[in-house]
């Protein structure tokens, strides 16, 4: 392994950090293991009668687990009915006895995760010492429950061959989902597990569940861990109307189960090795390039490697196991081959002679081939000195396109000397590989152990070490650079306590003490401290770092290199704690279900701020971005003055009933209640900022002291300064990091400070009742077709991406923004108005904040509802053909607020000297942009759903098909904030998006086979059976038609005024595909997917300047896919 030491660590080293959550949760188990316990996995049900149909009470009854041996007794009611709840999974024998009748045995039935499966008795007149045997049939239809749900088998997860052997490469093989993911998936539970989608619902919507506790993030979304694939026993995919005892997520419940030991010692071990040596070469990709080198392969190195061990522990010698234990390591490594592709300056010019640079062409914003002075009307009177001392007068020529040597900047020397900008390989083209380790380390264990026939108690513990190294620089949103990255440590960890207590024989009590966990630590790497570039920092606040500012050259794409260490380094630690206990009781033909539980979700979380600062270079000065760097005229600098942590806390808390009532012999009906308590994710000691339109009074509107607006007021000691802390809308924050900076905080509202702002900032919504109804028709009476459909309504646990921006608002956050500033301090404007400047004048400045729309932030609601019929074709196959639909309300999405009137934009665009007044044309003066995260969008999804399942002798099959449509306004797919994406149009807000979701594929099929070839595999010839037979056959088969593609504009539009907001063009024709033929500049062969002549920009009049078209959201479709 090459985990670093820093955050690799033992497994008995996890253990005995996270002792504490451990002892815990033992403690609390202990105390209430003489009453209570839990397990949430799978229930036996049936119905005991004579050959007449009469129900025979009193019938002993004994389940035994063929793995384990233990034995579960019980007996039948006085309606003839048993349940037999909280078993573990596996094969079992399931006997009946009762006075006067023959002994029934019933040998072969499989529990699955999540299962609720009758097995009924019709008991036979005789002796009892004589008995009947039959075997159950290996599939069967669901005649308990009205749920929509499939379960992927360990036969499946471990036997089908699976590019990357992750959970998440086979959670979609269920009819309903869809999928954006490639073909292979990164090892890793942060990343490889946001690209599902389950009956149209979003991503961030689902819910991973290990041996029935939450293994989610609920800070950020997806999966905490993700266990080895020969860790898990199976898993079961719940995508509609299912059971009230399952909550807290409106979309999918993935729910899987670890496997246990057995009575017999058993182990494995394997390696899985992937090499780019194997690897055909893509299709559009020619063998040689346009200057004949060959094209190399991508690098690809992957090897996943462990071993399990699992058996009983035997305490007492010759007595039954009553302790099983599994233990799972593994080891997964990834090299992942990339290319970085960007303008970088050449290396000739570092010096100040340009002409390399200028001969090439295109550097230059005036496209002329000749560098000139900057202009002295745009530079204070020290830097005209400077120029005038070399000789140099205003706008003149560089001689010979030649920078002095006196004028180059002291940090851009020192910058270029430490190599930050590699150097081109190709023109001004800078090309090369950039190779992505991945390093993960896990360790397994879960224990079962039985007290007696009463009393059991299971528990698991995972713990993760993944490392991972980015390059260019994650997160940062425009660094591509391989002289500055990181090194990303996920340490994570799941702890499970579950207890099973059999109060009576109708009674049953479960309880569990879970824990989720993860850290993330992100160090950057490279060329990025201050020791490592000579830069010589002179920083606006004074919070520490040893971070080299970032270096943005972005004219207009004219260079676009970003050197960028992002704010790292960071790290935070997230945790989530859940106690929960469910009451099962049978009494007559109601098998009821009670169940209450508490989560805690604790997330401490630094700012996302950069306090090393950011100097951004356009060419202002000079026309080109790169000279203007090597002169340190930096047209704009942004600092933040600190990067303090946040308490985030949210917890959430739930009751149901439920009621599975065997309401005559061929019905039966799922009826259920849950409420959730879902209060908003708030910051323990209060430090974050709303802006509340209510409380913004237009009577403190602020005087400008710039043109521009930019400024409300420069500072004190500053000769246009007329602001003070005393002025109204202003103030300074509490942290003494901030150093007294003024902000403008007219319209905010701060938690425990402003009548009427609750903890979380929004009103928390209460009334979160949701019904659950189920039905389960036997059609036939002999449980071979049935009807079987529900509905439900389900609440959102909403993520606290929405909250994070929030804690950086104004008071609790602060930066300062300044133009045209000097590369080596800066503290010294480089302009008329800008001369000089320190932290007690920083200027006020109109700036942007977050803002949560409180009196409308409901939670995401989903009512989902489905009708189908599952048919038994024969003993060993099952098809199930349903109708599946939801209708969801109260989605997030954000929108900026403040617009200016949608008459003026063309004039900001086209007016230089109207653009200055942008910022005095807004509703809510005194800041730019207020983008509002909203719950008020909807969607919905219809669909048809086919699934045949079947296993005949050595083949096992599955197969699935879903017709489908799905149209939401925004899809949540990580976008700007994960759940929260922007509406593309502000003025028209979310209904002008709404559309197909990204996810709305119209056509899904999918197959998935096993067969054990038979051949020699009982052949007396040793050689023959261990060298020919055993051999199995395995394959997946996916084939889907093609997802949406939303045509966007780039460069030049209305949203680099506007913000938050995309331009789409018009549709001026017909759609088509011709899927013509095409070679690119590069020499690359390709095809022309779509006809571009039926889409036109739609430019401002009398502008190059794209406003917003008239093309719907993801009108276009991409290319199906048949992947065998």
């Amino acid at each position: 392994m090459k985990l670093s030491s820093t955050y690799a660590e033992s497994f008995v080293q996890a253990v005995t950090r996270h002792r504490r959550h451990l002892l815990t949760a033992l403690c609390v188990l202990l105390g209430l293991c003489a009453t209570q316990a839990f397990a949430q996995e799978a229930t036996l049900v049936g119905t005991i009668s004579d050959s007449s149909g009469a129900v025979v009470p009193n019938a002993a009854i004994t389940i035994t687990n063929m793995a384990t041996g233990q034995v579960r007794k019980l007996a039948s009611n006085e309606a003839g009915q048993y349940v037999a709840s909280a078993l573990p999974i596996g094969n079992y024998d399931v006997k009946v006895q009762a006075s006067g009748f023959s002994l029934a045995d019933t040998t072969g039935v499989v529990l699955n995760v999540g299962d609720r499966r009758r097995v009924d008795f019709a008991l036979k007149v005789g002796a009892t010492q004589t008995s009947i045997t039959v075997e159950a049939a290996p599939i069967v239809v669901k005649t308990e429950n009205g749920e929509v749900s499939s379960i992927i088998t360990g036969e499946q997860i471990t036997q089908l061959k699976t590019n990357g052997r992750s959970l998440y490469s086979i959670v979609n093989l269920t009819p309903g989902a869809s999928s954006l993911q490639g073909d292979f998936q990164v090892p890793t539970p942060m990343g490889g597990d946001q690209n599902v989608a389950f009956n149209g619902q979003r991503v961030a919507h689902n819910l991973y569940m290990i041996d029935g506790a939450e293994a989610a993030d609920r800070g950020g979304s997806g999966a905490i861990v993700m266990p080895s694939i020969d860790a898990i026993a199976e898993f079961r995919q719940l995508t509609s109307n299912y059971s009230a005892e399952y909550g807290l997520s409106s979309s999918a419940t993935v729910t899987s189960a670890l496997k246990s030991g057995t009575r017999t010692l058993h182990a494995a071990a394997w390696w899985f090795g992937r090499n780019d040596a194997f690897n055909a070469r893509n299709y559009f990709t020619p063998r040689f390039n346009a200057n004949g080198s060959e094209n190399k392969m991508p690098k690809l190195r992957f090897n996943t490697y462990g071993f399990n061990v699992g058996g009983p522990v035997k305490f007492k010698s010759g007595s039954e196991p009553k302790t099983f234990f599994f233990y799972n390591m593994e080891w997964r490594d990834l090299i992942q081959g990339g290319a970085l592709r960007t303008n970088v300056p050449f290396t000739s010019t570092y010096g100040g002679n340009m002409n390399e640079a200028l001969n090439f062409g295109g550097v230059l914003n005036t496209g002329q081939t000749t560098l000139h002075v900057p202009n002295f009307s745009t530079l204070s009177s020290a830097q005209q000195a400077k120029f005038t001392a070399a000789g140099l007068s205003s706008g003149q020529p560089f001689p010979n396109n030649t920078i002095p040597t006196s004028l180059l900047d002291a940090n851009a020397q020192a910058l270029l000397k430490a190599g930050i900008f590699p150097a081109p390989t190709s023109g001004r083209t800078f090309i090369g590989g950039a190779d992505s380790p991945t390093n993960v380390k896990e360790e397994l264990v879960r224990v079962d152990h039985t007290f007696n026939d009463k009393f059991s108690v299971f528990g698991h513990f995972i713990a993760e070490q993944i490392l991972q190294t980015d390059i260019p620089t994650r997160w940062s949103g425009g660094a591509n650079l391989p002289t500055v990255f990181d090194t990303f440590g996920n340490p994570s960890y799941s702890a499970v306590v579950h207890a099973t207590h059999i109060i009576g024989p109708t009674l049953l009590n479960e309880v569990a003490f879970n824990y989720g966990g993860n850290r993330i630590n992100i160090l950057p790497a490279g060329k990025y401290k201050l020791t490592d570039t000579g830069f010589s920092q002179h920083k606006l606040f004074g919070s520490p770092t040893d971070v080299t500012p970032i270096i943005n050259l972005n004219a207009g794409g004219k260079t676009g290199s970003r050197y960028d260490a992002n704010w790292w380094p960071w790290s935070n630690v997230a945790d989530s704690y859940q106690i929960r206990d469910d009451l099962s009781w049978t009494r007559g033909v109601h098998q009821f279900k009670f169940g209450a539980g508490w989560l805690n979700f604790r997330k401490l979380q630094p700012l996302q701020t950069t306090t090393q600062g950011n100097f951004g270079f356009n060419g202002n000065f000079t026309g080109y971005d790169f000279a203007d760097f090597l002169l340190g005229l930096s047209s704009g600098y942004s600092e933040a003055a600190l990067k303090d942590n946040r308490n985030w806390n949210s917890a959430s808390w739930f009751g149901y009933v439920q009621d599975n009532w065997h309401a005559t012999r061929r019905l039966t009906l799922n009826l259920g209640l849950r409420w959730d308590g879902i209060p908003h994710t708030a910051e323990i000691n209060g430090q974050m900022s709303n802006f509340y339109p209510a409380l913004y009074n237009p009577a403190n509107v602020p005087m400008f002291a710039n043109a521009n607006g930019t400024q409300i007021c420069s500072g004190a000691g500053v000769p246009n300064s007329s602001c003070t802390a005393a002025s109204p809308a202003l103030a300074t924050g509490p942290n003494p990091a901030l150093n007294g900076l003024l902000q403008y905080v007219n319209g905010l509202g701060v938690p425990g400070q402003t009548p009427g702002v609750t903890n979380g900032l929004v009103d928390n919504h209460w009334n979160n009742f949701g019904p659950r109804l189920g039905f389960a028709y036997d059609l036939t009476g002999r449980g071979t077709t049935v009807l079987r459909g529900g509905l439900g309504i389900m609440f959102e646990r909403i993520q606290g991406n929405d909250m994070y921006q929030a804690g950086g608002n104004n008071l609790f956050g602060g930066s300062a923004s300044l133009s045209n500033v000097s590369l080596s301090d800066p503290h010294t404007g480089v302009d008329q108005s800008n001369a000089n400047i320190s932290t007690s004048t920083l200027p006020v400045t109109v700036n942007n904040i977050q803002e949560l729309d409180a009196k409308h932030y409901k939670n995401p609601t989903s009512y989902q509802y489905s009708l189908g019929i599952q048919h038994q074709l024969g003993r060993q196959t099952v098809l199930s053909t349903s109708y599946v639909g939801n209708q969801n309300r109260y989605l997030s999405f954000r929108q900026e607020l403040n617009l200016p009137n949608a008459s003026l934009l063309p004039t900001f665009i086209t007016n230089s000297t109207a653009a200055a007044q942008y910022n005095k044309a807004v509703p809510f003066l005194g800041y730019r942009s207020i983008n509002v995260d909203q719950n008020g969008a909807n969607s919905n999804y219809n669909s048809l759903q086919v699934e045949l399942r079947c296993k005949i002798r050595d083949l096992s099959l599955q197969g699935a098909y879903t017709w489908s449509r799905a149209l939401d306004p925004t899809t949540g797919t990580g976008g700007d904030g994960f759940d929260l994406n922007n509406t593309s149009n502000p003025y028209l807000g979310w209904k002008n998006d709404w559309g197909p979701s990204i996810f709305d594929r119209t056509h899904v099929a999918f197959v998935n086979f096993i067969y054990n070839v038979p051949f020699f595999r009982s052949s007396s010839n040793n050689l023959l059976k261990n060298t020919v037979g055993g051999w199995e056959l395995s394959g997946i088969v996916t084939m889907e038609s093609g997802a949406p593609i939303n045509l966007g504009v780039s460069g030049n539009n209305v949203c680099q005024t506007l913000q938050n907001c995309s331009v789409r063009p018009n549709q001026v024709g017909s759609i088509s595909y011709p899927h013509t033929a095409t070679t690119l500049s590069s020499g690359n062969n390709t095809i022309q997917w779509f006809d571009p002549s039926a889409f036109a920009i739609n430019l401002i009049p009398g502008s190059t300047t794209a406003i917003f078209g008239n093309m719907s959201k993801n009108a276009l479709r991409g290319p199906g896919r048949d992947n065998w």
